[in-house]
């Protein structure tokens, strides 16, 4: 294992690579071969250049105008359509271009109707590129997809990519997060939050063990059919994949607190939970709906927002956060309405949802709630100390303040003031959160 060095803030010399607090866990070297716990939350590879902390880039996707009216006839079909990338004086593709997104990413502006499925394009949607589409080998600075969120639901434009980056800095497997100028044909499209897929490429940069294990997208341990795993799998689906060490996972969870930790790295897990909670990100693996059918791969308790890893060749799980454009307390409808150690009647309350702590898994995890409070003291201490968060935000607000502007009112962007106010209102939670630890249940 490397050795860790000291820094007291991520301007620290020593720390200019990825603001990782110099951790010994986050620089994995050929030592820790095996060793299914080491992860590498800052890697350096051939995408770091897209995902640049110091660079607004702009990315121009040529689509014809018939394929284009055809995505816009109804973005919700998520249909994929052929199309070239402009990109720094160089074209690339062909390749895929869709419209993206899960249960609200097609509410107005990206369509008219609230909930609707169907109906055409009325302003900014989510778009993911897709470098392999037609050539299996394409790459685009090593990425097979890059995904455009478009942030219609948070007026700051920052949570996404804070969320994403106060993970990281607490050594969390979590994908990496820009800003970027979109344009379609020439026309400027808004600024997205450009965010890094979350497949084998993610987890070879991320986990030392190889990374060829089995990548599943919102399903909780929690069902006895090998289907339900089977269908959530993002990886290895063309290889008669495994899914028995979820299986085993699950009954380790039915059987004891004791007998899950032998599939979890503790440690990682208390930092995920950490930041997860003090940042009220209200809208992930916390936020157990009511809803039969359930979101994600769920039945009867709908969470989402997650990707799960399991190491190719060790008995280990880790969490990945996904889509984290509703945190720090963004929107009252995905609000949890219970601290996530609550002891709870476990019944469906006025807000549609069950109280985390009726999982079996969050329940467990509640009996660390010791060491959670250490990792917490550590986060409120170092990755959302006052200076490193106000530092992240001087820097990104100074690079993407013109293109805000820019786009302001454009396709159901905000305007110049709601973006301003919007801001100030994210400094706000951030420290309410930094003052009660989370929310102020």
């Amino acid at each position: 294992m490397a050795a860790a060095v000291a820094c007291s803030t991520p301007a620290d010399p020593v720390c200019a690579n990825g603001p990782s607090w110099c951790a010994p866990d986050a620089s994995p070297d050929a030592s820790d071969a095996g060793n299914p716990g080491t992860v590498l939350a800052e890697p350096e590879d051939e995408a770091t250049y897209i995902f640049d902390q110091s660079a607004l880039r702009t990315y121009n996707l040529i689509v014809s105008d018939a394929d284009l009216a055809t995505i816009d006839a109804n973005p919700a079909a998520e249909q994929t359509v052929p199309g070239m990338l402009e990109f720094e004086g160089k074209q690339y593709g062909p390749l895929g271009v869709r419209y993206k997104g899960s249960v609200g990413a097609f509410n107005p502006p990206c369509m008219a109707a609230l909930g609707g499925r169907l109906g055409p394009k009325t302003g900014k949607c989510s778009v993911k590129v897709v470098f392999d589409h037609i050539d299996d080998d394409a790459r685009f600075f090593g990425l097979k997809k890059l995904n455009f969120h478009s942030m219609n639901r948070d007026v700051s434009l920052l949570r996404d990519r804070l969320g994403y980056s106060l993970f990281r800095d607490m050594r969390i497997a979590a994908p990496r997060a820009v800003h970027a100028r979109l344009l379609f044909n020439g026309r400027l499209e808004g600024l997205f939050a450009v965010v890094e897929q979350v497949d084998g490429r993610f987890t070879r940069s991320r986990f030392n063990e190889g990374g060829n294990g089995n990548v599943y997208k919102e399903v909780w341990p929690l069902h006895e059919a090998a289907t339900v795993y089977l269908a959530a799998l993002e990886t290895n689906t063309k290889e008669s994949p495994s899914v028995e060490r979820m299986l085993a996972f699950k009954h380790a969870i039915d059987e004891s607190a004791e007998a899950i930790i032998d599939f979890l790295d503790r440690d990682y897990m208390a930092r995920y939970i950490a930041v997860d909670r003090v940042t009220i990100n209200d809208d992930g693996a916390f936020h157990f709906r009511c809803l039969p059918g359930g979101q994600g791969d769920n039945s009867n308790s709908a969470n989402h927002n997650y990707y799960w890893y399991e190491a190719s060749h060790a008995q280990r799980f880790w969490l990945v956060p996904w889509d984290l454009d509703n945190n720090f307390d963004n929107r009252t409808t995905v609000h949890i309405a219970s601290d996530w150690t609550a002891e709870s009647d476990c019944i469906c309350d006025g807000f549609g949802q069950r109280a985390p702590a009726c999982d079996p898994l969050v329940r467990h995890w509640g009996t660390w709630r010791v060491d959670y409070e250490h990792v917490v003291d550590e986060f409120l201490e170092t990755a959302f100390s006052t200076s490193n968060v106000d530092a992240k935000l001087a820097a990104w607000l100074s690079q993407i303040e013109a293109a805000a502007l820019e786009s302001a009112g454009l396709n159901g962007a905000p305007t110049a003031d709601a973006w301003r106010i919007a801001v100030d209102e994210l400094r706000g939670k951030i420290e309410m959160a930094r003052a009660h630890r989370g929310y102020p249940y």
